[in-house]
């Protein structure tokens, strides 16, 4: 195994959490290196097939780690750098979007863009709103949602509309609930019949509420007490189930919404400060594995973000004990820390976090049950 692959291996058993009967399991992490050339990269997003996509400072460039080989320099343009969400790629891989920069009469404006092989970027066609950027894609790439401000000569009142994209349809704008003007839509469904997002609870005010549209129409996410709920961030390819954010220090945990059951609280993390407000940011196609972060004080460090893990067997885990049960020692001394992606099976999770130093580190770990490793205890790891 090539030293170059910054692999860290740790072999233990374990219940596999989302199978029965149980599985040993083997824990990897794969530590992603900076683009020779550039000063520090972040990531923001996992593919199915292992590619991770994020962005190098200071140029503000996308770039690509293909599960084999060197990180590739994809060239776009950022308009802000909110890791958890841009540049997107879809789950099947085949699709990267982003927000640039386009030049008009009076200056330049934000737009989706598409990358469409080597450098080349295409801005959108058939885009209706004012500036807008893409916060959330479909499985298959074909769908593309986020929020945008009002087109000139709009006198609604509304300050930012949540849109969905597609190809046949151009942008079109997601309906909004009386009472709100501020509207995003984070995720959607692969067929763009379900998207999910977040509202203001009121004009002025950006405490933010969870949201679902279906077919256009949209509807607030409550939970069994008739409470909102905080900011939907992620689902799964039919968005039957959604994740989301804790709403404000009155319920700050993150929390998982089926179809069948509603809306699921996730539990704290056990030693964490009571007070700290998590964000599930994806699920496992199936909902039954869930990261993000929480945000926290630290009695060293100050405020922080740590990842987390969640399952319905071992609850909510924070990332770097997750990580220390399997003897790989990586985070638990991060100025910061996200788990931020994770692949429709559950088995593949993308960490985003800045080590001691402040120095942006990232990291790709992986869950493999023993029975697919090879005799000679090496399993196929991209290199």
């Amino acid at each position: 195994m090539p030293l170059s692959a910054f692999i860290r291996r740790a072999l233990a058993t374990a219940a596999l959490t989302c199978a029965a009967p149980a599985l040993a399991i083997t824990v990897t992490l794969n530590e992603l290196p900076v683009p020779e050339g550039y000063g520090t990269a972040g990531v923001s997003n996992v593919a199915d097939d292992g590619s991770v996509v994020g962005m190098v400072w200071p140029d503000a460039l996308v770039v690509r780690w293909p599960a084999v080989g060197d990180p590739e320099i994809l060239g776009g343009g950022m308009t802000y750098t909110l890791e958890n969400i841009m540049p997107l790629v879809s789950k099947d891989g085949t699709a990267i979007a982003t927000t640039g920069y386009f030049p008009i009469d009076n200056g330049k404006r934000a737009a989706p863009e598409s990358w469409m092989g080597g450098t080349d970027w295409l801005e959108l066609p058939n885009l209706t709103l004012g500036d807008a950027s893409p916060y959330g894609m479909s499985y298959d790439g074909h769908t593309l949602v986020g929020g945008a401000f009002p087109a000139d000569g709009d006198t609604t009142g509304i300050q930012q509309y949540p849109w969905i994209w597609t190809a046949s349809g151009g942008q079109v704008a997601l309906g909004m609930i009386d009472g709100t003007d501020w509207g995003e839509a984070w995720a959607v469904s692969n067929d763009g019949r379900v998207a999910a997002g977040f509202f203001n609870d009121a004009p002025g005010d950006f405490t933010r509420w969870g949201a679902r549209w279906v077919d256009g129409a949209a509807e607030w996410i409550l939970d069994a007490d008739g409470q909102y709920v905080g900011q939907a961030i992620g689902c799964n390819h039919d968005c039957s189930v959604i994740v989301g954010a804790g709403r404000d220090a009155d319920s700050p945990l993150a929390w998982r919404w089926t179809e069948a059951d509603g809306v699921q609280y996730l539990d704290a993390v056990g030693d964490a400060d009571p007070g700290a407000t998590y964000y599930a940011f994806e699920s496992s196609d199936d909902g039954r594995t869930i990261v993000g972060s929480y945000y926290t004080i630290d009695p060293l460090l100050g405020a922080v973000n740590r990842g987390f893990i969640w399952t319905p067997a071992d609850h909510t885990q924070d990332m770097s004990g997750f990580l220390a049960l399997y003897g790989i020692d990586y985070g638990a001394d991060f100025s910061d820390l996200v788990v931020n992606s994770i692949t429709s099976d559950g088995r593949t999770m993308l960490i985003n976090g800045a080590d001691p130093n402040y120095m942006r580190q990232r990291a790709v770990v992986r869950i493999v049950p023993d029975d697919e490793i090879y005799a000679d205890g090496f399993d196929v790891i991209p290199n």
